[in-house]
């Protein structure tokens, strides 16, 4: 692979990771709703589920997933159900305890792992990320050069600028936080709550 080739892997990625979706969305709710260190938190598990995914991918398994209906839909429905829980229970969770969320957010934190299980799962619940990856590092493999020592740059630059993109999004949120936490509080609550759930349905009717 080339250093042209990698600078326009790089310029996908970056395209790929800057376009919101449900890890940025998770991302700026942790910071609203607790601190930078939560939303870091899950973004650590949205990106390890990434990497998994990048690395089945290379090892083929991503094709297998993607060449088998039954596989792949039972992963998108799993993915669609659990973003539509999590977008209702925000909804539900609408306006209450503002005050003392805003004074302490620890006494309502779910707690790190909690946190970052969320995030792995968030990722790891969209199948079409495998498809991304089974279809796009084949264009900047080098058939003349160590394939592993490839899959491991490319999977783990897109690691890495996934994380950056969303930790991004999350000081942006950051900035806004106070005002989220004060009179807008319930609004939050419910966008939030619908973009997920109309991620859910959006995977749910997606199809290969």
């Amino acid at each position: 692979m080339s250093l042209d080739q990698y600078g326009l892997y790089i310029i996908a990625v970056l395209i790929a990771v800057l376009t919101p979706g449900p890890a940025v969305m998770l991302a700026i709710t942790n910071t609203v709703r607790h601190n930078t260190i939560t939303a870091m938190i899950g973004a650590l598990g949205c990106v390890t589920a990434t990497g998994l995914m990048g690395a089945l991918s290379a090892m083929g398994l991503g094709a297998m997933i993607m060449a088998s209906a039954i596989l792949f839909d039972i992963v998108r429905f799993a993915g669609a159900a659990y973003l539509i829980w999590l977008g209702l229970k925000m909804w539900r969770a609408t306006g209450k305890g503002a005050v003392t969320v805003s004074a302490n957010p620890a006494m309502a934190h779910p707690g790190y792992m909690r946190i970052y299980l969320r995030g792995f799962v968030v990722s790891a619940s969209n199948p079409k990320a495998i498809a991304f990856f089974t279809a796009l590092f084949p264009m900047f493999l080098a058939p003349n050069a160590p394939l592993l020592t490839q899959f491991a740059v490319l999977d783990g630059t897109f690691m890495v600028l996934s994380f950056s993109g969303i930790m991004g999004y999350s000081l942006l949120a950051a900035r806004s936080k106070s005002f989220l936490l004060g009179s807008a509080r319930k609004w939050f609550d419910r966008i939030a709550g619908g973009v997920f759930v109309s991620f859910g349905v959006a995977l749910a009717v997606s199809r290969r």
